[in-house]
């Protein structure tokens, strides 16, 4: 009973229990439902704010937007104003550049007009001498600069040197023409060269017992008359009638002329391909040349070299040549293999001429320009810039070496290359500061610098275009340089002889230009800046000037290595420019290797014909190869082009 009790009031219990579940239950779910409801009014108030914000930000973003709009049509019409700006800007330095030039103009013109004034000349009449010097010959500036000098000039009497005159005079008589007959009517008596004296031959007794006559040449008119058939001789020809040299006897000669078209020729060799078993396969030998992958062969070498550097052609033209001869290469691999070629012959042949001309006492310096072609290899850009080739002469060695480097017109170049720690103990160059440079750097050295008297003649023959009271200047420089040639001819051409002739001489003329340089620069501003400039430039280097007054072996002038620029000023008028730095220096080496020949009267293609066959060969490059050494051997009557 106890029992039941328990189980009973358990079982109210758990009903009270449950009915306490049943509404926790029934209150969680009221809850959850204000839950819901509270979460729905959160999501429609959040869902609203973002919808603002949203609208918000799409307004903002419009606006910025038409901001954004409005500003690139700014910025379009600000560089519309930028570009009007700098177009203006560039008129406007365009127009300074003419204003400059127009003010540089004028102050030329305003310097002549008072160099004109100070030499009591009126300026138009000195505007009209200077546009003759310009554009027209000058007879009187050519007539000084080509060293013509009248032996009965008043002026040379006046001077006090009629002596000088008439010593000359003496010298030359034999040998000088008496033109006064064959040209009555001309004005001036030109002084004669002495003619280069040869070496005398011992005459046959064939020869001593012949007269001398003169040669006489017979149209076949004439020879008819005479009896001779001449009807198988070509219309036109004449036969020319002299003395056999060793018969003594008539001989009738005609000389025809002919020419053999030149021709290259291009030969192909078969190579053949063979494969020895065991090992990879093999070529027959190749035919043998002077550089490895290259196909130009002696004998062209020098169809190309004397074209370029004797006769100075262009390249298009040495290839339009080549064309006629039915032989077709491109430019690009014709330019290539040749300057392999000549940087081939500068890399084993520069540095003993160089060696030879350091050995020398004395030399002859100068530069000439050279247009080189530049490129930049990041952007591509092209430019053309004017190199200078630097040049030595050595008169004692008969080598001309002509050097090339990159940048500017230094001295550093001749200096390391040429005279450092080199046997030359005076130079003759004219007045450039690279050479007094040289002679500073070098002062242990002892090296000396003449002074070029052509250049100091050159500026007093532009001071006397102004002003003509400097002609007695010029006049007696070209005395000077006449007795220079008359020594020259004579037979006794040693140093001690060449000094014992300068001092009779040359020192009495000189003192004389001095003397009268001196009072000119004295005189100040009754002479012009022309005459000053000219003036100065001998007195400031007096010392260098008068340096060949001490040593025979010093020429006076620069003119010999000036001669060797020319086939250079040729060239630069013909193919205009070089295409690389590279090739400016090869360029510039053959000039000098052909101005070498020159000067030992050595035939230029055949020396290198020679001198490349002897390099495919496998003969070694020594001494003997450079011009002044060099023996010429005969070249096989068939070669390989």
């Amino acid at each position: 009973m106890k029992k039941e009790d328990n189980i009973q009031i358990q079982m109210r219990h758990f009903k009270m229990e449950n009915v306490r579940l049943h509404g926790e239950v029934s209150r969680l779910n009221q809850y959850v439902v204000f839950l819901e409801e509270e979460n729905r009014t959160v999501e429609s108030e959040i869902r609203s704010e973002c919808q603002v914000t949203i609208d918000q930000l799409r307004y903002r973003l419009e606006v910025a937007e038409a901001k954004l709009e409005v500003m690139a049509r700014k910025a379009e019409s600000e560089t519309r104003r930028a570009d009007a700006a700098e177009a203006m800007v560039s008129a406007r330095d365009k127009r300074i550049t003419e204003l400059e030039e127009a003010v540089k103009r004028y102050k030329e013109l305003r310097k002549v007009a008072d160099a004109a004034k100070e030499s009591n000349m009126d300026y138009k009449d000195l505007l009209e001498v200077i546009k003759r010097r310009t554009f027209q010959r000058n007879s009187d500036a050519t007539r000084f600069l080509n060293g013509e000098i009248d032996p009965h000039d008043p002026l040379l009497e006046e001077m006090g040197f009629e002596d000088i005159v008439k010593a000359i005079m003496e010298r030359t008589s034999e040998e000088r023409r008496d033109t006064s007959e064959e040209h009555p009517k001309s004005r001036k008596v030109k002084v004669p060269l002495p003619k280069k004296k040869e070496k005398k031959q011992v005459p046959s007794a064939t020869e001593t017992a012949s007269v001398k006559r003169k040669r006489r040449v017979y149209d076949a008119t004439v020879l008819l008359q005479m009896g001779i058939d001449t009807s198988n001789l070509p219309e036109g020809s004449k036969l020319i009638k002299r003395k056999d040299k060793e018969s003594g006897e008539d001989v009738w000669y005609i000389k025809l002329f002919f020419h053999k078209k030149a021709q290259v020729i291009c030969r192909e060799y078969k190579i053949g391909r063979f494969n020895v078993p065991g090992s990879d396969p093999s070529n027959s030998k190749y035919p043998d040349r002077i550089l490895e992958n290259n196909p130009v062969m002696p004998s062209f070498a020098r169809f190309y070299f004397e074209s370029k550097f004797a006769y100075g052609l262009s390249e298009n033209r040495i290839i339009e040549m080549l064309k006629s001869m039915k032989t077709s290469i491109p430019q690009s691999s014709l330019n290539l293999w040749m300057h392999q070629i000549m940087a081939h012959l500068r890399d084993r042949l520069e540095p003993l001429i160089l060696a030879a001309i350091r050995e020398s006492k004395f030399t002859n310096n100068d530069g000439t320009r050279l247009l080189v072609r530049s490129g930049d290899a990041e952007t591509g850009a092209v430019s053309y810039k004017i190199e200078y080739i630097q040049a030595a002469l050595s008169l004692e060695k008969k080598l001309v070496v002509m050097l090339y480097k990159e940048g500017s017109r230094g001295h550093e170049l001749q200096e390391e290359k040429i005279f450092k720690g080199s046997s030359i103990e005076c130079f003759v160059a004219d007045r450039l500061s690279v050479y007094q440079t040289i002679v500073e750097d070098l002062e242990d050295q002892h090296l000396q610098r003449q002074a070029c008297w052509f250049h100091g003649r050159h500026y007093l023959v532009d001071a006397y275009m102004v002003d003509h009271r400097v002609e007695d200047v010029i006049k007696l420089i070209n005395l000077l340089f006449y007795i220079e040639r008359v020594l020259q001819g004579e037979d006794d051409t040693s140093p001690e002889a060449r000094l014992a002739f300068r001092k009779r001489w040359s020192k009495r003329i000189v003192d004389r230009i001095m003397n009268r340089l001196e009072k000119i620069r004295k005189a100040g501003s009754e002479y012009g800046t022309m005459v000053h400039r000219a003036v100065n430039y001998i007195l400031d280097d007096r010392e260098a000037f008068e340096r060949f007054l001490s040593d025979g072996r010093i020429d006076m002038h620069n003119n010999a290595i000036e001669r060797c620029f020319r086939h250079i000023a040729i060239g630069r008028r013909n193919w205009l420019h070089t295409g690389s730095h590279e090739s400016a220096q090869n360029i510039a080496f053959m000039f000098g290797l052909y101005e070498s020949c020159q000067l030992n009267n050595v035939d230029f293609g055949h020396y290198i014909e020679d001198i490349l066959t002897r390099i495919v060969n496998g003969e070694a490059i020594d001494e003997s190869f450079i011009p002044c050494n060099y023996v010429a051997r005969p070249l096989e009557e068939e070669t390989v082009a």
